[in-house]
């Protein structure tokens, strides 16, 4: 495993930029999030890369892997990201999320670890129309969650397993 788990319980959120109401209830979740002791990074920090000048590929890549849990948020929007064939579609033209990126880091150490999910959690968001089928494949056979009514199970498995990590 690449993941570095030591430190505080930090948590990579990656999304698609769906609608305002989307983006909206994924914040609250980070809120919430953090209101439960986890460190949130998420990957629509944009305004971070241009005031500190900073690699955005290497800011995901650090974040990624200090990540004791990458949180998908999922929605129709993020899926046609995921699944598209040109980079075009992958990747939108304001560079706002880095959806595509994150998914591929994350197959990839899927693959890695034998085909064992460690620390991806797909999250269904009751308003955003997302359903089971929106599910990245790899992530199909993990616990799905959807906030805000799976919330509370959410943090529990993720301080659960943070604590046994230790």
């Amino acid at each position: 495993m690449e993941f570095l788990s030591s430190g505080p319980k930090m948590v990579f959120v990656s999304l698609a930029d769906d609608s305002k109401r989307h983006v909206k209830e994924v914040l609250i979740m980070c809120e919430k999030l953090k209101q439960k002791g986890f460190e949130v990074k998420c990957d629509m920090m944009e305004s971070l890369f241009t005031e500190q000048n900073i690699n955005v590929n290497e800011w995901l890549d650090q974040c990624f892997k200090r990540a004791c849990f990458v949180i998908f948020c999922i929605s129709p929007k993020y899926y046609k990201h995921i699944r598209a064939e040109n980079t075009l579609e992958a990747h939108p033209s304001d560079n706002r999320f880095h959806t595509r990126y994150i998914f591929d880091r994350a197959r990839s150490e899927f693959i890695e670890n034998n085909n064992m999910n460690r620390r991806f959690l797909p999250v269904l968001f009751r308003n955003s129309s997302a359903s089971y089928s929106h599910i990245p494949e790899f992530l199909r056979s993990t616990i799905r969650y959807v906030f805000p009514d799976s919330f509370g199970h959410l943090t529990e498995f993720m301080q659960q397993s943070w604590e046994m990590q230790q």
